[in-house]
């Protein structure tokens, strides 16, 4: 009874469906404006395989349309169809027009890029090596041929970091510093790229504004116009410059030590041991910097100085141990048996 007023329902094949459809999408674009109905398609946000249905027909119709390549290439994408859109993107990579074909090559490297660390994940070290490769050299050309607007300076900054290219990294940050000349992190990484370089008119003026501008690593920053001031300027020119900064400051004092000692300037170097020897009153301090002073000496083989050093302060360091001791030592060694033993007598008349 329930069925008995029903009426047959015909229901259409698979076959019929897909034929209707194909016959309404060749009406649509033969009758809808092709600018209106592109704005459409790619106006989708959710069923790219039927906006990709409506533009590989749309494509049948104009196939040297790159508008259309480079559509269909971007909603194959985002349908996950890399391949085809790899493949769509080849047809684009000799276009004329340096818009499309900016396009095309940065949509190959992010498709690219999304097969390394697919490959990386899957660790398969062969396929991920060839297409880090493939990234270099779609990157290469990116940056060679300017396929790039301003606005992504920035993430190809990042890009060229990643792909270890210190040549663009080096390009692509002074680009940016023009925009943000404060930014320390810029700062840094041009002034370390540009000493790489050796580029080192800018490494000193990219320092010179670290200096100013990064008061919370002055220290760092100085120990790096320590290395860039020593390995740039001749060794009169490098002397004048560390012996001057070091007049008012223990670090650069220290420094001007470690320049004599690279230098194999041990005399220099032992003077100014005593230079700061002098500045400090606390005994020892003083022995400390005099023990040094005297090592110096003897590492370049200027006996005859130390032991004059050491006889020097004998009488002013006689009361304490360590350095007696170590005087009677460097006679010894030094073969100076006179010295040692009028040390040797001193020494048992106190004990005495």
């Amino acid at each position: 009874m329930l069925h008995a007023n029903s009426k047959e329902t015909y229901v259409a094949s698979y076959k019929e469906i897909v034929i209707g459809f194909i016959v309404f999408s060749v009406i649509l674009i033969l009758l809808y404006p092709k600018d209106i109905l592109m704005k459409e398609v790619l106006a989708e946000q959710s069923n790219y395989d039927l906006s990709m249905v409506y533009l590989e027909n749309m494509l049948k119709n104009d196939p040297s349309n790159e508008t259309l390549i480079l559509a269909l290439a971007n909603q194959a994408y985002k349908s996950n169809k890399k391949d085809l859109s790899f493949r769509l993107l080849k047809l684009l990579k000799n276009s004329k027009n340096i818009d499309t074909k900016s396009e095309a090559y940065i949509l190959s490297y992010k498709i690219a890029k999304g097969d390394y660390f697919y490959f990386k994940s899957k660790y398969k070290t062969k396929e991920q090596n060839k297409k880090y490769i493939n990234l270099k050299n779609i990157f290469s050309v990116i940056m060679s041929e300017h396929l790039y607007a301003k606005s992504k300076i920035k993430q190809l900054y990042k890009e060229s970091i990643f792909l270890h290219d210190k040549n663009n990294t080096y390009h692509l940050v002074q680009e940016l510093l023009k925009d943000s000349p404060n930014d320390i992190i810029l700062l840094s990484n041009a002034f370390y790229i540009s000493y790489d370089f050796k580029d080192y008119e800018q490494s000193i003026s990219y320092l010179d504004r670290l200096t100013l501008l990064d008061k919370k690593h002055k220290d760092k920053w100085a120990k790096e116009r320590y290395c860039l001031i020593s390995n740039i300027y001749s060794y009169t020119k490098a002397e004048a410059y560390i012996v001057a900064l070091s007049r008012n400051s223990k670090y650069w004092s220290d420094k001007l030590i470690q320049f004599y000692l690279q230098h194999k300037k041990y005399a220099k170097a032992s003077q100014v041991y005593m230079n700061q020897f002098h500045k400090v009153s606390a005994l020892n301090q003083q022995r400390m910097l005099w023990f040094q002073a005297i090592n110096t000496l003897r590492a370049g083989n200027h006996i005859k100085k130390a032991v004059q050093l050491g006889y020097k302060y004998e009488n002013y360091f006689f009361e304490d141990k360590k350095a007696r001791m170590a005087l009677l030592k460097l006679y010894i060694s030094s073969n100076d048996l006179q010295k040692a033993r009028k040390l040797s007598m001193k020494i048992l008349k106190r004990i005495k």
